[in-house]
């Protein structure tokens, strides 16, 4: 198991050369040292951006060591978050390397953020009488269904977390069913609700009209390319910018255009200009709010094929931005119906729906009003649950001081 971890951080770095930097993170092995902090876990760059608020607000009172998985993710850390805290590389989730970890660090709490539950992790910090928070917790019923099958190690760890935040009641109930007792199961909503429109001013200039594709995956950015490709004919006008969830497949995606003799450029910040080109690509992270909210509309990626699951959708709108999301989109699916059931967004059966999705919203302004008008609602009307957690994760962290 550890050679294919390795092998696949190595192949990795081809593409992004700082997951090699600080390597022996992973092994547990850190050249810093901390001691009473309280260890937050937010895997890759969407839970570091929204697991902010949370982390800001215990910063207010407690030292918190960051730890991802993703170099993504630890270079959003440290733009977020400056010197404020130590955002380091999580050791692999092996009993041997995580105690690396609290040997460094010595944690008084253990937070988890939304969906990862890590066997060694969880079962140290239990072993050392240490309070372990999953927060913004969701389970889909395809990890349901995965934990179902070794029900018995599903159960024995679940049961020492000592309090599941969960984003709605079918969360909650899934887990219960692996074996998490009720009264440590309270339903608060997802914080990405809570978040704010984007007030900063622009950095766009001679903008024209675009249709944003977000979050994209291999295998998605062939699919948008050809719906492109047929709008623009009809569309002369329209631009197309591709912001993929990976920003280093950049490079691959701008050969997908030149093959296509489209006209495209990298960018590695928000463009300043996007009236000269015909396509852009964004190699870089933080820009998507900005994006969001001078589209024309938005699809948001990973959720055409079944393997991703989809992305975050309350980023678009908030910002207003009308969007279009394909079948799959298991990881955000009670979200999802929120929005569904008002009519708030447009969700496609199948890849070739791609084109009329596009052609729907392009050429009807009224719809595109009423679905981003009503999507801005929904955000507003589900607001609240950051200070809700925060208020019990503190709570918990303080409790557990003043007994200790």
């Amino acid at each position: 198991m550890i050679p294919v971890l390795i092998i696949r951080i190595l192949f990795n770095s081809f593409n992004d050369k700082d997951y090699r930097s600080n390597f022996l993170n992973r092994f547990g092995i850190y050249n810093s040292k901390a001691d009473n902090s309280v260890w937050f876990h937010a895997v890759s760059l969407g839970e570091v951006i929204s697991s902010a608020k949370i982390i800001n607000k215990i910063l207010e009172n407690h030292d918190v060591i960051l730890t991802v998985s993703t170099p993504t993710g630890l270079r959003e850390a440290n733009k977020i978050f400056g010197s404020r805290l130590k955002a380091v590389y999580a050791p692999w989730d092996f009993i041997l390397f995580t105690l690396g970890f609290f040997r460094s660090f010595n944690p008084k709490a253990l937070i988890l953020f939304e969906t990862e539950i890590w066997p060694s992790m969880i079962s140290i910090a239990y072993s050392k009488d240490i309070p372990i928070i999953l927060s913004n917790a969701r389970m889909s019923e395809k990890s349901f269904k995965n934990y179902k099958k070794i029900n018995l190690l599903s159960k024995k760890i679940i049961s020492k977390i000592s309090i599941i935040y969960t984003q709605s009641n079918s969360h909650a109930s899934r887990f219960e069913k692996l074996g998490a007792l009720s009264e440590k199961i309270k339903c608060v909503g997802s914080v990405k609700f809570d978040i704010d429109r984007n007030a900063e001013e622009t950095s766009f200039k001679n903008i024209k009209p675009f249709i944003l594709a977000a979050s994209t995956h291999a295998g998605e950015d062939e699919i948008i390319i050809d719906a492109y490709k047929k709008i623009v004919k009809e569309n002369p006008g329209i631009g197309l910018v591709i912001a993929p969830r990976h920003p280093e497949r950049a490079f691959a995606i701008k050969k997908l255009l030149d093959k296509s003799s489209l006209n495209a450029r990298i960018l590695e910040k928000v463009p300043i200009d996007i009236a000269n080109k015909s396509i852009e690509i964004i190699r870089g992270t933080g820009m998507l709010r900005e994006l969001y909210s001078k589209a024309q509309f938005a699809f948001v990626g990973g959720s055409l094929f079944q393997s991703n699951g989809g992305h975050n959708i309350i980023e678009p709108a908030f910002e207003r931005c009308p969007f279009i999301v394909g079948p799959h989109m298991h990881n955000f699916q009670d979200i999802l119906k929120l929005f569904v059931d008002e009519g708030a967004c447009l969700q496609i059966d199948k890849n070739l729906d791609v084109l009329s999705g596009f052609k729907d919203l392009l050429n009807n302004n009224g719809l595109r009003e009423n679905m981003s008008s009503k999507a801005f609602e929904i955000c507003l009307k589900n607001k609240g649950s950051t200070d809700k957690q925060c208020s019990g994760i503190i709570e918990m962290i303080n409790t557990k001081e003043v007994i200790s």
